[in-house]
């Protein structure tokens, strides 16, 4: 899982936070991905109701999500260094519902699926 050989990321579109986390907590066990922190539930470290943050969209990286100068410009210094594995989540308004999976790999081609976040579901859940 070195980075240096490309990085997958996933962005899902749940109608609510429940869906999102269902997405999450199933999908990146399933491909054998990192676990890392999630990012944007609070403000200061209160916790944001759920049903205030309505329909959601989550950023997951296995290659980190934000850069030194983005970093910078948010002033969050190294607080905001992310982790493989680490996941922003963020209200929604689109209308699409699922996960976009994409695959970077060190060839260079663009890779791009659009699944439904109940794939990897079992009967258990």
């Amino acid at each position: 899982k070195n980075s240096v050989d490309g990085r997958i990321m996933l962005g899902i579109c749940a109608e609510n936070v429940d869906e999102a986390l269902l997405g999450l907590k199933t999908w990146v066990p399933a491909l054998g991905l990192p676990r890392g922190i999630l990012h944007g539930m609070d403000v200061d470290g209160i916790p944001i109701s759920p049903e205030e943050l309505g329909s959601v969209y989550v950023k997951y990286n296995t290659g980190g999500s934000m850069t030194f100068t983005q970093m910078r410009k948010t002033g969050m210094g190294f607080d905001a260094l992310w982790r493989p594995g680490d996941a922003v989540l963020e209200t929604y308004d689109g209308d699409f519902r699922g996960i976009y999976l994409n695959a970077e790999l060190s060839d260079g081609e663009f890779r791009q699926y659009l699944l439904p976040t109940d794939l990897f579901l079992e009967d258990d859940w």
